[in-house]
């Protein structure tokens, strides 16, 4: 057995085309000076975001639409109006990808319940045969439990590699490994640590932060979520400003936003 702890990497995001950005405010007849400030933003969601929800009301500036006569020009008082009102669908254009290394399958099957707003590619014991088992084992555990779990995987990873050395796999097709490989698994606890990319916009992740970080929630949820959560509130100080973090007692933290968005 390997021991391994979940671990979040944020591996992509969305970005803006500043020149696509330029020619779409140049055609509704925004000023050069309001392109300016658009262009100068960072080039990602919180910026695409704001111009998706600016464009619904021609808010760029005032003159573009008669109706307006007052427009809130900072992004964070722009942003909070925002959360506040409940405007949460804007949120929808910007998405993340992380790289969710070293997580059970119970958290997988967990995220398997998320399906709106989410993309989910990962790992496959139907392709990939294991040359280790890695396994978290929970802190919560006492030394007397944490020892018994591991050797009930290390019996479990004995079982299956002694299964394996039964197969003549270099003389057999891919197909055939694919088979075999995916009998073999059957085997396999549900705690077996895995690879996942997954991807959600903005919108889901507010939701997904508050509800997996919450103290009820699975600890291995948790700790992904609160690693979630961190990497969000630091690169999208916008869309997440209204965040605070409580730590709890194992070290997790559970995040609630102020302003709750309609879901």
């Amino acid at each position: 057995m390997k021991p391994v702890k979940p671990t979040v990497i944020k591996i992509a995001e969305t970005r803006i085309d500043t020149d696509g950005v330029r020619r779409m405010l140049e055609t509704l007849g925004v000023s050069d000076e309001t392109i300016e400030r658009y262009l100068g933003m960072p080039e990602n969601a919180e910026t695409l975001i704001e111009l998706a929800g600016r464009l619904c009301y021609e808010s760029y500036e005032l003159g573009l639409n008669p109706n307006v006569t007052r427009i809130r020009k900072e992004s964070t008082e722009y942003f909070e109006n925002i959360l506040r009102k409940g405007d949460g669908s804007i949120n929808e254009h910007g998405t993340c990808s992380f790289a969710l290394l070293n997580v059970s399958r119970i958290l997988t099957h967990e995220l398997a319940r998320h399906r709106v707003g989410i993309a989910i590619s990962q790992e496959s014991l139907r392709y990939v045969r294991l040359k280790d088992l890695r396994f978290w084992l929970p802190d919560e555990l006492t030394a007397d439990q944490r020892q018994a779990m591991a050797s009930a995987v290390e019996q479990t990873e004995a079982t299956y590699h002694a299964l394996e050395k039964k197969v003549p796999w270099d003389k057999l097709s891919m197909d055939e490994k694919k088979r075999l490989t995916s009998a073999l698994r059957r085997i396999l606890p549900d705690g077996l640590a895995t690879h996942v990319i997954w991807t959600a916009n903005h919108r889901t992740l507010r939701w997904l932060i508050e509800m997996r970080t919450d103290p009820a929630a699975e600890v291995e949820i948790r700790m992904v979520f609160d690693q979630i959560a961190q990497i969000m509130t630091r690169d999208y100080p916008l869309i997440y400003q209204d965040f605070t973090r409580k730590e709890l007692p194992d070290g997790t933290g559970s995040w609630h936003p102020s302003l709750r968005s309609k879901v």
